[in-house]
């Protein structure tokens, strides 16, 4: 007989409390991201005391929200309410690679939480969360709020650096000589590619309002070999490149509005070019994904958005007159999915 103890079963109540409790993680997370709470940590503990003089807070009520995050590993809980970082809490520091504070904001902003209260509402008509409660759909709301849409193109790029560094260490770029990134936001993802590939020539492309926030270092560190051009990709794409990057577009939008602007780049496409779709791809298993719960963001906040298989990619490439190519893995859950003009 095995002498190895038994394997104690999580009660069903209790493994349902845990996910109901999401909100209270999202929350707690992007208030100390507001308030900048681990920009003032630094390697050793920090009493909560000199936190909450040095963030606006009062001692109590951060000691226990920190508290109950030390408890996931965000923190470790020293003596005396005191508190150190944690590689995953760092990760709520304004300036340290791949920083996701600007994210926990975002996920935290009034925009992020109201829609979900109407998601039974979704569900019933197919509709989403951001229009029930406004009247209007997120980029129109973000049009009226720009602090708000500030805060989610700084999640967006803080985003792209990860996603950059996986998409470059991963994707041969060799023999592009003209690159276009469509919806390409401040621009980190196609200045990091600049970089890596000094003869290519690169061209980013997003409304006027996101790229007038373009750091101007970005420019200068490639050398006068980006252009920068203001425009919506529902109406054109730039002209001449010889491939067209659309990182985290195409999972916004329905299969129709992705129509429009995939027919628009296949229009530029040159006979040799190519299309590169850097996004999340759905996977067939039934098992756990950050892929599915990303898409359940996408039901909720765009109207028709949604991630997909590499069957639906292909249909909706298909569908614009382009067809799959190979789709490349990351060690990130981003891939980058080649399209080709059909011949």
């Amino acid at each position: 007989m095995s002498d190895a103890p038994a394997q104690t079963q999580v009660p069903p109540q209790r493994v349902m409390m845990q996910m109901l409790f999401g909100k209270q993680l999202t929350a707690s997370l992007a208030a100390l991201a507001h308030l900048g709470v681990a920009d003032h940590m630094g390697d050793g503990t920090t009493p909560v005391e000199d936190l909450a003089g040095k963030v606006g807070a009062k001692a109590d009520p951060l000691y226990r929200v920190m508290r109950m995050l030390a408890s996931l590993g965000v923190f470790r809980e020293g003596p005396e309410r005191s508190f150190a970082l944690t590689p995953v809490g760092a990760l709520l520091k304004t300036e340290v690679p791949g920083s996701m504070r600007h994210m926990a904001m975002m996920l935290g902003d009034e925009w992020a939480i109201r829609g979900y209260a109407h998601m039974a509402d979704c569900l019933r008509s197919g509709g989403d969360g951001i229009t029930m409660a406004y009247g209007k759909p997120i980029f129109e709301l973000f049009a009226e709020r720009p602090e708000q849409a500030e805060t989610f193109h700084r999640a967006m790029t803080g985003n792209s650096v990860i996603a950059a560094q996986s998409i470059l260490g991963t994707y041969d770029f060799g023999g592009i000589g003209r690159l276009a990134d469509v919806g390409g936001g401040h621009g980190l993802l196609i200045t990091s590619i600049l970089q890596r590939y000094p003869d290519m020539q690169g061209v980013l492309f997003d409304l006027p309002e996101v790229v007038a926030g373009v750091p101007e270092e970005s420019i200068a560190a490639c050398g006068g070999r980006l252009h920068i051009e203001g425009g919506s990709f529902f109406e054109r794409v730039p002209q001449g490149c010889d491939a067209y990057l659309l990182k985290h577009i195409i999972h916004d939008w329905s299969d129709e509005r992705c129509g429009t602007i995939l027919r628009l780049v296949r229009a530029q496409l040159p006979k040799d070019g190519r299309l590169l779709v850097c996004e999340q791809v759905l996977p067939v298993d039934p098992g756990p994904s950050p892929t599915k719960m990303l898409d359940i963001e996408m039901l909720v906040m765009t109207i028709g958005g949604r991630e997909r298989t590499p069957r639906e990619f292909g249909e909706l490439f298909a569908s614009a007159g382009l067809k799959l190519g190979r789709v490349v893995t990351t060690p990130t859950p981003i891939s980058v999915i080649e399209a080709f003009p059909e011949t």
